[in-house]
């Protein structure tokens, strides 16, 4: 699925990055999946507002910025990503809406016996995903954390992912039961692009979208910032 790693002068930052053998690029396999970073300091701040359960997968793990955070706060986080972007810790490469999925071998099912692994209905029961996936996809990885079993999804996009009429009846079948606004702008750089060139602002807002199984009535909407001072959520029946 992978070849060589990239050339060192070109994307120096992803020296342990892998490319396909399908893309000619790092940049063209960043620009096909969809592969923009999240801002540290969002994951940091949703994971003192939103209490996970004690296993956390992240299906795209991409750079690490949002395993890391969960493994900084006391989770035992399973990483995976259809590519590898040179997060030495990610457990697995695979797709995650793929069927049946084939990266449940990894260790967070550690203590399931092997002849289960593969007949398991739901393997992501108990578990909470947490992930930046791609816009275009996103709501597959909402409805395919559920339909695995997860226990809650925090799932970070553009806001504008609200706001589609396209997605209308979507939102309706499934509203999420908060969403945290990121007062700072957060500036979602992709992944080939380097540390020297990200610069400017960022006029597009981002938010943290938190669906609980079970979860019934009007969705919260509050806000985090930067600095850690959050705002409390709110009903807001948009």
């Amino acid at each position: 699925m992978t070849a060589a790693a990239p050339h060192p002068t070109l994307w120096p930052h992803l020296a342990n990055a892998a490319l396909a053998a399908s893309y000619a690029s790092l940049t063209a396999q960043a620009v096909a999946a969809e592969c923009y970073e999240t801002p540290a300091w969002t994951a940091r701040r949703v994971l003192e507002v939103e209490v996970l359960t004690p296993r956390v997968l992240d299906p795209c793990c991409g750079t690490g910025i949002l395993s890391q955070a969960a493994r900084a706060a006391g989770y035992d986080v399973g990483s995976l990503d259809l590519h590898r972007w040179g997060y030495a810790d990610q457990h697995g490469q695979a797709d995650f809406l793929a069927d049946p999925p084939s990266w449940i071998a990894w260790p967070m099912f550690r203590e399931t016996p092997a002849y289960l692994r593969h007949n398991m209905p739901r393997p992501l029961s108990g578990v909470s995903v947490f992930m930046n996936p791609p816009f275009s996809r996103a709501t597959e990885f909402v409805d395919r954390a559920f339909s695995l079993g997860a226990r809650k999804v925090l799932c970070f996009q553009r806001f504008a992912w609200r706001e589609s009429q396209a997605r209308r009846a979507w939102w309706d079948a499934r509203p999420p039961a908060r969403i945290w606004l990121c007062g700072d702008r957060a500036h979602c750089w992709r992944f080939d692009i380097p540390p020297e060139a990200r610069t400017g602002g960022a006029p597009t807002a981002h938010a943290w979208f938190v669906w609980e199984q079970g979860h019934r009535g009007l969705e919260a909407v509050a806000t985090i910032w930067k600095d850690g001072q959050a705002e409390p959520p709110v009903p807001c029946p948009v």
